[in-house]
């Protein structure tokens, strides 16, 4: 038999070192050519370095976080934003809810500023779902303060969602309401006003306030915060009929005086420190500011501010021995997607709560408070007082500086 050829052990010796030597070369080469380019580069760029090192890259970065975040989220929203017009009529919801920036902060929660350029003055952020009922949550680039200047476009801002909307019932948030009230502006139907589902939502967290204090509510001193304001005037009347002493504070008051069924009306914030349970329903959370002091130890402190109480008011607060606590309603069978800034998924503001009584049991329940109550109360509805949902880590950094 012939033996196979066999591969030469010299010439396979040879190969591999020609290998060996082609790669070191080729390396040494590449490495040299390399480190000249960066030195050359470096020998350019040394004139920039001073430059470079005196760049604020913290706000660099910042600035970055700012156009990139939430970037899912703002891209999502200008996609659909673009797409609005043939969307909208392919969708049927049974209720809108329109809102508006409270702060730049909540505008950030939804869309990085670059997006922020490409909305249209009315556009969607999300969506809400209750049993078989879904609704729309649609938003004004415009804040509050911008509406209450321009009552033109106020009325352009609720003709353009009826417009989009025809026919369906809708729930305004926060100050819209009293903005309509107080510039003339009206809200014919389909707009609902909020203040029943707002004061019930109330009435049910002031009865939670008196379950935790283990009184009955006739037992209750309880403050209102913004008494003379479109919610707390009537929330004031509505409360005087279950409560204590009610004690309603308000700038706006010329001089104290005594009301009927145990209202007491004043401008005075040293008059907070007899209140058990106090209610704010300012415009802002930051308004409280300067009532901080007059909070008495033990006190619940009911916040329904939009935009809510900052974490370093909240801090103070309870610092003096009281207790802050988010007033809302909580209903497992609602979601709101993406969850509205400060609330959680299943929060329902008071607004909403109006709307959808009127979806299940007809319009019939607005005759009155006590109808509207009683109707929210058989559908299941309940108030809660609850710790704020931003509560974030707490350390003397986050604070402001104390006022001497």
């Amino acid at each position: 038999m012939k033996q196979e050829a066999r591969f030469p052990r010299k010439v396979f010796a040879a190969t591999l070192a020609a290998a060996l030597l082609a790669g070191v070369v080729a390396t040494a080469v590449v490495g040299l050519a390399l480190g000249v380019l960066v030195a050359l580069l470096i020998g350019s760029a040394a004139p920039l370095m001073p430059r470079l090192i005196g760049v604020d890259w913290h706000g660099f970065w910042s600035w970055w976080r700012l156009q990139t975040q939430p970037l899912g989220k703002g891209t999502a929203l200008a996609s659909i934003n673009a797409a609005w017009p043939a969307l909208r009529r392919l969708l049927r919801p049974d209720y809108v809810w329109v809102t508006y920036p409270g702060t730049d902060q909540h505008k950030r929660a939804y869309m990085p500023p670059w997006v922020e350029r490409l909305l249209r003055p009315v556009f969607p952020t999300g969506f809400m779902r209750f049993g078989r009922y879904w609704g729309m949550i649609v938003s004004s680039l415009a804040s509050a303060d911008v509406l209450e200047s321009s009552p033109v476009d106020l009325r352009a801002l609720f003709d353009e969602v009826e417009r989009q909307f025809p026919g369906v019932p809708v729930a305004l948030a926060g100050r819209l309401p009293s903005l309509a009230a107080s510039t003339g502006v009206g809200l014919p139907s389909p707009f609902t006003h909020g203040d029943r589902g707002t004061l019930c939502a109330m009435t049910g967290a002031a009865r939670e306030a008196s379950s935790l204090l283990g009184r009955e509510p006739t037992k209750v001193n309880i403050a209102v915060v913004g008494s003379k304001g479109f919610i707390g005037s009537r929330l004031v009347s509505s409360l005087s009929n279950e409560f204590g002493t009610v004690i309603a504070l308000d700038s706006r008051y010329d001089e104290a005086c005594q009301g009927e069924h145990g209202v007491f009306f004043t401008n005075s914030p040293e008059d907070l420190g007899e209140a058990d349970v106090i209610f704010v329903l300012t415009p802002r959370g930051t308004d409280v500011e300067s009532l901080v002091p007059h909070i008495a130890p033990g006190a619940i402190v009911a916040d329904d501010t939009h935009p809510e109480m900052p974490e370093y008011l909240r801090v103070r607060i309870e610092e003096r021995g009281a207790t802050v606590l988010k007033a809302t309603l909580a209903d497992e069978r609602f979601r709101c997607v993406p969850p509205i800034p400060d609330f959680r998924a299943d929060d329902i503001p008071g607004c909403i709560l109006e709307v959808l009584v009127i979806l299940q049991r007809g319009t019939e329940v607005l005759e009155s408070q006590e109808a509207f109550n009683r109707a929210a109360q058989e559908l299941g509805f309940g108030a809660r007082l609850a710790p704020h949902r931003n509560r974030a880590k707490r350390s003397p950094d986050r604070l402001p500086p104390r006022e001497a």
